[in-house]
């Protein structure tokens, strides 16, 4: 029992008092900050207003640690698909083409433009 008393105090069971919590422990305000630094385009509006409610609803949730287990994947998804995790960001990378070494075409052609003259 005392146990659970515990948890509910810390608001991860259900029946925990929400009370005031530090505002280093909201969600919303980081996510918030994350997106605003990421400078994302219109075509991210609809992502990025999921990610801020999933974040609220973690952070109004009666218990937090519900919310968060239930909400927190969800909102880890958005994020990567934003770009706002290291997994995400490597992802995009990874999905940006390398711009490929010249053809042996290529060459030729540039070095027979700088020969005759000519500016490719």
């Amino acid at each position: 029992m005392r146990r659970l008393r515990a948890r509910q105090a810390a608001a991860i069971e259900p029946g925990g008092s929400p009370g005031l919590r530090d505002a280093g422990e909201l969600l919303a305000p980081a996510v918030a900050e994350t997106v605003t630094a990421l400078g994302l385009g219109g075509k991210d509006a609809a992502a990025v207003k999921l990610a801020g409610r999933y974040a609220a609803a973690i952070d109004g949730a009666e218990s937090p640690g519900a919310a968060l287990a239930a909400f927190g994947p969800l909102l880890l998804r958005v994020l990567e698909s934003l770009g706002a995790t290291p997994a995400g960001r490597a992802g995009l990378k990874a999905a940006t083409p390398a711009k490929a070494a010249p053809s042996r075409l290529d060459l030729l052609r540039q070095a027979s433009a700088q020969t005759h003259g000519r500016s490719s």
